[in-house]
């Protein structure tokens, strides 16, 4: 009588204590792949790295970095062409990412930087989904009493905002 009292008490408790997504979040079983991300400034991969960051914290589940792969999200626009076909099979995905982000540039009377990126995501048929531009300023210059970096610390929030328009984009 005891164990199947257990046998029954378990799975009922199991089910209690596993955590379900928040209501209106994305689904975790949704797969995104970063295809390509121009931009060959110092900043590039901390801005991929906060942006990957941010998706994932998300929850839009399992997001693939192919950027050394080769393709190219134009590659990716005619879904039938044999390198999309192999780019596919080797990389399945909801979503492809491209990221373009050029360098930095200062703004107003040249005490502030602006750090801009495009992001562009392809359907799984190579169908553009969603296209935008997200940036960011920093204004508190260089100096030589500081150390920090005001064209790293724009690139971070650029890529936040970037990553946080992204989610609000896809469909939940």
């Amino acid at each position: 009588m005891r164990v199947a009292r257990l046998g029954l008490t378990l799975p009922l408790l199991l089910a209690a204590c596993s955590s379900a997504p928040p209501a209106g979040a994305p689904s975790p079983d949704r797969a995104l792949v970063l295809v390509e991300s121009s931009g060959g400034n110092p900043e590039t991969e901390a801005f991929v790295a906060r942006f990957l960051s941010i998706l994932s914290d998300a929850g839009l589940g399992n997001i693939a970095d192919a950027r050394l792969s080769g393709a190219r999200l134009e590659t990716l626009r005619v879904a039938t062409s044999p390198e999309a076909v192999r780019f596919r099979a080797a990389y399945p995905g909801d979503g492809y990412i491209g990221l373009d982000l050029p360098p930095c540039g200062y703004v107003g009377r040249a005490t502030g930087l602006k750090c801009t990126a495009t992001v562009v995501l392809l359907s799984s048929e190579g169908k553009e989904r969603v296209k935008f531009e997200a940036s960011a300023t920093n204004a508190t210059g260089y100096s030589s009493e500081s150390d920090r970096n005001p064209e790293a610390e724009a690139t971070l929030a650029a890529a936040q905002k970037a990553a946080k328009r992204l989610v609000a984009l896809l469909p939940h």
